[in-house]
């Protein structure tokens, strides 16, 4: 049979495809040159998320994504996004791709194709930009090793079992001041390995400043590209929202002047967002340390304390002292009856205080309680909030559980207690999970309630 120019055509035709297709396979077959992936939230959750990753080779890494699930099969996604930014710092060059205009409350899976293979496939989630149910984790303080690194590590794993929408990571993310290249090379692997789910959800991380990160003050931009004030790099401390005027949350910083511009920037941030719902703050040194390894910071809380409670800041998260603490809610009024450290208890209108740090690092004692305590522990702990809209009468409202990750014994012996937890699915993501160890709280049980009226003594039988 003789063949037309038009079947010449469409045969030639059908051969490039096969080409291209089996190219793309052949890709696929091969890991990318790339490492260290995690996502950052550092403009709108609701619409936009931050990619960024190591690029080992020059190889033209470009981020595949889209709402349905194509595995490794890159050709098959329906959005692209190169690196916006590329930046050699700490023998990595790191690569930030911001996803935008993506639509909320809504799974995205992507890969990282490059010259040389393509990424595993992954996916995340975008807020939600109406009141709607979810849960986060803060905590901070990791070291980078021996039993210290296990006990972050141990924290990390609970952080994939627990499948939270975001993490506040309250500062010092590594031993020394943040400079040695070595030390982020091992969180950033531990971060993306042990904190994303067995079905490939990444968790999106909200950083901190902490005082081992000073080294360079512009590291949090160098690792996160976290945003910045006055095109000063050192000024790391922004805001995010999320839920429609449900949740607000913000990045303070304790390593820079906590006056002076910075309370200025608080006080306009907090007032711009006083109709909120929630309003969340994380910085990493805590006004007054439950341990008396920690010195107290009067300055810090004459610049902050009393604006927080003017805007009603329900929930404030520090760091620093390596150990655990929760507080009835405060009002500050040195001048009360009955005050301690300028502080008293003010159920209705008051901030509570969470903290204080000990992801991974080594526990202090907790020998510094106050009479606005309600609980501190010595151990490794993360916070785990579940964050409620209105319904079945009752308010909005949150949960907060401290989850164990690690003890020690008189011997300085380590328990970790990650391992037998159960592994919660995107069906059941507010269910305490078997075999989680949980800090009991006195007289409220495993879960402290915000608003504080909520809570009611436990009758123990």
């Amino acid at each position: 049979m003789i063949k037309t120019p038009a079947t010449l055509l469409i045969v030639f035709s059908a051969f490039i495809i096969s080409l291209v297709t089996l190219g793309c396979r052949t890709v696929s077959e091969f890991p990318a040159a790339s490492d260290k992936y995690r996502l950052v939230w550092n403009d709108d959750p609701t619409t936009s998320i931050t990619i960024a990753w190591d690029q080992h080779e020059k190889a033209e890494p470009t981020v595949m994504y889209g709402t349905k699930d194509k595995g490794r099969k890159h050709w098959k996604y329906k959005f692209t996004k190169p690196a916006d930014r590329i930046l050699d710092k700490y023998e990595m060059k790191t690569h930030f791709a911001k996803l935008s205009n993506l639509k909320s409350d809504k799974s995205y899976y992507f890969v990282i194709k490059d010259q040389k293979g393509v990424s595993e496939r992954f996916w995340f989630r975008t807020a939600p930009n109406r009141p709607k149910a979810f849960t986060f984790i803060a905590g901070g303080d990791t070291k980078s090793e021996d039993g210290p690194l296990e006990a972050g590590r141990a924290s990390n794993r609970l952080v994939s079992k627990l499948r939270p929408l975001f993490v506040m990571f309250n500062g010092d993310f590594c031993s020394g001041n943040g400079t040695v290249p070595d030390r982020w090379h091992t969180w950033l692997r531990d971060w993306q390995e042990l904190t994303t789910t067995e079905d490939g959800r990444m968790i999106p991380i909200f950083p901190v400043h902490g005082n081992h990160e000073n080294g360079d003050h512009a590291n949090l931009n160098y690792i996160f590209n976290a945003p910045y004030q006055e095109s000063d790099s050192a000024k790391i401390y922004y805001s995010l929202s999320l839920g429609g005027g449900f949740f607000h949350i913000m990045a303070l910083n304790s390593s820079v002047d906590e006056g002076g511009s910075q309370r200025d920037w608080l006080e306009n941030d907090l007032k711009r967002h006083e109709h909120y719902t929630f309003k969340i703050a994380g910085y990493h040194k805590p006004f007054w340390p439950h341990t008396s390894r920690k010195a107290e910071n009067p300055y810090q809380y004459n610049q902050w304390a009393h604006l927080f409670y003017r805007y009603h800041l329900n929930i404030s998260m520090d760091g620093d002292s390596h150990m655990s603490k929760i507080t009835y809610p405060l009002r500050p009024d040195s001048s009360a009856a009955g005050s301690y450290m300028g502080y008293v208890r003010d159920d209705k209108d008051g901030t509570m205080f969470l903290g204080e740090g000990s992801w991974g690092a080594f526990p202090r004692a907790n020998d510094d309680d106050k009479p606005w305590t309600i609980k501190s522990f010595e151990g490794n702990q993360i916070k785990w909030i579940h964050v409620l809209p209105s319904g079945e009468n009752l308010p909005d409202r949150m949960s907060i559980y401290t989850v164990v990750s690690c003890t020690y014994d008189e011997n300085e012996k380590q328990t970790l207690y990650d391992a037998e937890v159960e592994s919660l699915t995107e069906d059941n993501m507010f269910k305490i999970p078997d075999n989680i160890k949980l800090v009991e709280n006195g007289l409220y049980g495993f879960e402290i309630k915000y608003p504080f009226s909520l809570n009611q003594v436990v009758t123990k039988n």
